[in-house]
């Protein structure tokens, strides 16, 4: 069973291009005056939302006249009707789009504003400026750039960056700097998410390099925990943290892992909610290990991934949290188990036997997709995934997290 709509997805530099490609196809430079620069639809407010949802659905549509316009047959047709050329300085993630101005970070470390009608730029800052960094940084990670598109906050342009795990808000007319917040200590924590706004608030995840810097340094791996923010927009004060794994007190070789790593968060208002997705472990205690070892050794074909699991151990798991403190209402775990050094050629001192493979992380937060038929005639609101390495599509209740149904992709 699938859900109606079109799916439409893209990866690397064409993501990019099919964002300007259909702001500009349909917002052309004449047009653009004679429409209302506010309206909804014409607006891109992060990686997932428009002005009028935040159900991360950027990719999906179930509306006619968006998919006749946009379908396989019609995609040969496009053609360019503006670009902006970034000299030397490559766009690092898609854009984000508010009244005929775009807002985009690049692989050079700058944030810009540009101006759909003619291009131009209308400011351009530095990351590391704006987040207080220098070459002096004890990070590990030293690469002040930003992976994720900026989100608009009223007069506020809101940002992560791609290690150290700071997230900056400047102001969205001046690129003058507002706060900004460091979210995470590790040195190799990175933010990969676009965080949404919504109603004063930030909503963001961190996630980290750690499990693959592992692979040249064993005795650094690993102590990171994924977590899951609310930011008070204004000022960058943290609201409240909600941990996906429990406490390994800084020492290795305990639960570590759990990132909170793409897309957009996704705001359930009726339910007071947000749905997320958290990623693999990148190291266990060693009571789990050897459940885990135990239950890949046994002859028989069945595997109670359950009894392996412990609470407070949100890895690979869809949930539902509390939007007012960060209350985990309900999380659906699928199993899984991994460590990148295992699979890689250049680390096998480094890899360690127990574990299998793991094909059920998620990478992507989830859809929150409303009032979708079902063959008996009913219609229900079901959070929707797209599961990474199986390529498995799921459907869940938003109430309780039930799983509605699944198919492989197609």
């Amino acid at each position: 069973m699938a859900c109606n709509g079109i799916f439409l997805l893209c990866l690397g530099t064409f993501c990019l291009l099919t964002v300007i490609i259909t702001i500009t196809t349909f917002i052309t430079a004449p047009e653009y005056h004679s429409k209302t620069h506010n309206k909804d639809s014409q607006n891109l407010l992060n990686h997932g939302s428009s002005s009028s949802d935040f159900y991360n659905i950027r990719r999906y549509s179930s509306n006619k006249e968006i998919t006749t316009k946009i379908s396989p047959d019609s995609v040969p047709n496009l053609r360019l009707k503006l670009q902006s050329y970034a000299e030397k300085d490559e766009t690092s993630a898609i854009p984000a789009f508010y009244n005929g101005t775009l807002y985009y970070p690049t692989w050079g470390g700058y944030i810009k504003a540009v101006n759909i009608l003619g291009g131009s730029i209308i400011w351009k800052k530095s990351l590391k400026e704006l987040a207080g960094l220098d070459n002096s940084t004890r990070f590990v990670v030293d690469l002040t750039v930003s992976r994720t598109t900026p989100t608009i906050a009223c007069d506020l342009l809101i940002v992560g960056i791609y290690g150290p795990a700071v997230v900056v808000a400047v102001n969205r007319s001046t690129g003058e700097l507002v706060w900004s917040t460091q979210l995470s200590s590790n040195a190799a924590s990175v933010i990969t998410m676009s965080g949404t706004y919504y109603q004063g608030s930030f909503y963001i995840g961190t996630s980290c390099l750690e499990e693959s810097l592992s692979i040249q340094q064993f005795e650094y791996c690993c102590t990171f925990r994924g977590s899951f923010f609310k930011l008070n927009a204004q000022t960058g004060a943290v609201s409240w943290q909600t941990f996906m794994l429990p406490d390994n007190g800084g020492e290795t070789g305990e639960y570590a892992g759990a990132a909170i790593c793409g897309s957009s968060p996704s705001i359930d208002k009726c339910r007071n909610l947000v749905y997320i997705a958290a990623g693999d472990l990148y190291s266990a205690p060693l009571r789990i290990r050897q459940c885990h070892e135990q239950q890949n050794n046994q002859t028989t074909t069945t595997c109670n991934i359950i009894k392996c699991v412990e609470p407070e151990d949100y890895s690979n798991s869809i949930m539902a949290l509390d939007l007012d403190f960060g209350k985990i209402k309900w999380f659906r775990k699928l199993g899984g188990w991994f460590f990148v050094y295992c699979n890689n050629e250049l680390s096998i001192l480094n890899c360690r036997s127990e574990p299998r493979p793991d094909l059920n992380e998620f990478s992507e937060a989830p859809m929150v997709l409303r009032d979708i038929d079902y063959p008996n005639g009913t219609k229900r609101d079901v959070v929707f995934v797209l599961q990474q390495r199986t390529g498995f599509a799921l459907a869940l209740d938003r109430d309780y997290g039930d799983i509605l149904w699944y198919k492989p992709g197609e």
